[in-house]
């Protein structure tokens, strides 16, 4: 199953411009793999008209987002918060603005009630933006 962006929306806690995925292209249990388009200079996280590379942690951010509520099939938003970034390599100082779509891959290492990990990875035209680990933890269950 494919998603576009309006269903993507839906399960991340971005909206507008700020939900930088525009479409889930597979996904199982543990994988997930997602297009962007090209920032370009009104990107919402670029800094003198270029997006920084680091940017690439929040793309893999909301991939996991997607992947969680499609793995607990909700059309809702879960609460989460990044809460840790671990063995990051950024292959280059900025998102390149004319190499083509990127793609977002991350890959569930861990699954708890606590949180999660994914190992992630970006790309622009099959060429390694960012990869890296990254957590995501909840906020205790309001179930008694």
């Amino acid at each position: 199953m494919t998603l576009d962006r309006v269903d993507i929306e839906r399960r991340v806690p971005h909206a507008g411009t700020m939900c930088l995925l525009d479409a889930v292209m597979q996904w199982d249990a543990t994988h997930i793999a997602c297009t962007a388009a090209v920032p370009g200079v009104t990107h919402p996280l670029a800094h003198n008209g270029m997006v920084p590379a680091v940017a690439a942690a929040e793309y893999a951010a909301q991939a996991t987002a997607v992947h969680g509520a499609l793995l607990g099939d909700q059309i809702v938003r879960r609460a989460g918060m990044l809460a840790k970034l671990s063995n990051v390599e950024l292959h280059t100082a900025c998102i390149p603005a004319d190499d083509g779509p990127l793609t977002v891959r991350a890959e569930l290492l861990s699954r708890g009630a606590s949180g999660c990990m994914y190992a992630f990875e970006v790309t622009a035209s099959r060429q390694p933006i960012a990869s890296g680990r990254l957590i995501v933890a909840f906020p205790p269950s309001s179930a008694p």
